[in-house]
């Protein structure tokens, strides 16, 4: 499925230090999952977050010519394509109670008010809805998510799992922040975490993120490590059990496992369907991840379930 648009929801979580999460999804048959679990985080972090949509900017010779025809609603969705998906997102929010519908509060084109740099926002009331903004942007994809992290300062990417894997590449690359892939996200599943480690600097963001998770989404961890060459089994086993005494110290239930064979194949094939990978990634130059590769990386992009890779 080629993805010409996303959706970005920006989620600020108070966890001692604001935190701030862009969620990132595309398409509404694909979305919900993605939308689903990034309202069930912020939810349980008490947040406040930004909806935003992404759609191609149309040129300036197609502007003019729309602009004559620019005349009511239904016209007015050929100007600003994407509105019809924004509805959507507004649909989700009362139907999860986010916001209150009422016969004044119904979703209307017109409640867009024009912003700077490619920024339209929907005015919302009711429920919460003062820590909710939706709001429109067009241009490139990476471009514009790219300028979001920068300009809101977020902190982690929220994408979907499925679509072009391009982009993901390029998202876990270029933009500024952690990013979290979901991948095959069911609400019917009860899910762990599933944290690989070392004594990289990558895997103590990995760990540290990994504690505010679990504490704020109530959710169990499983430490995992592989051996590598330059390690001997007692170094792996000690890295194992001091992360795990880290994990104590905040209550978190945890459990501890060496496994055999290489980094990426390894954890690939560990993983289960109910797990979320935790991962760190190291601060290499984009660009030489680009052609040398990244373990996190690979990961994240032979993994079938939720990787949330911390930068």
């Amino acid at each position: 499925m080629y993805i010409d648009y996303y959706f970005i929801f920006n989620v600020t979580i108070l966890l001692g230090n604001t935190m701030k999460i862009l969620i990132a999804i595309g398409g509404r048959e694909y979305s919900k999952p993605t939308l689903d679990l990034g309202m069930k985080i912020a939810n349980s972090f008490k947040s406040s977050i930004t909806i935003a949509y992404v759609g191609k900017k149309i040129s300036q010779f197609s502007e003019k010519d729309v602009s004559v025809v620019h005349q009511n609603l239904d016209e007015r969705e050929l100007y600003r394509p994407g509105i019809r998906t924004l509805e959507w997102a507004y649909d989700f929010l009362i139907s999860k109670e986010y916001i209150q519908e009422k016969v004044a509060n119904k979703f209307d084109d017109y409640l867009l008010v024009d912003e700077e740099n490619s920024r339209m926002k929907v005015l919302l009331k009711g429920q919460q809805s003062d820590k909710i903004d939706l709001i429109m942007r067009t241009g490139e994809i990476i471009e514009q998510l790219k300028n979001e992290v920068e300009t809101n300062n977020h902190d982690i990417t929220i994408i979907g799992g499925g679509g072009n894997t391009g982009i993901h590449q390029k998202l876990i690359q270029f933009i500024d922040s952690s990013v979290f892939v979901v991948k095959n996200y069911s609400v019917n599943k009860k899910y762990k975490i599933l944290l690989p480690v070392n004594d990289s600097k990558g895997s103590d963001m990995a760990i540290e993120t990994a504690i505010n998770f679990a504490k704020s989404y109530k959710l169990n961890v499983e430490i995992v490590s592989v051996q590598e060459e330059n390690k001997t089994i007692n170094e792996v086993e000690k890295i194992l059990q001091k992360t795990k005494e880290k994990f104590s110290k905040n209550k978190i239930k945890t459990s501890t496992k060496l496994i055999d064979g290489t980094p990426v194949n390894s954890i690939v094939n560990y993983a289960k369907d109910n797990s979320i990978i935790i991962l760190g990634v190291s601060p290499k130059n984009p660009i030489m991840k680009y052609f040398f590769g990244s373990k996190p990386l690979s990961i994240a992009q032979k993994c079938n379930c939720p990787v949330l890779i911390t930068k």
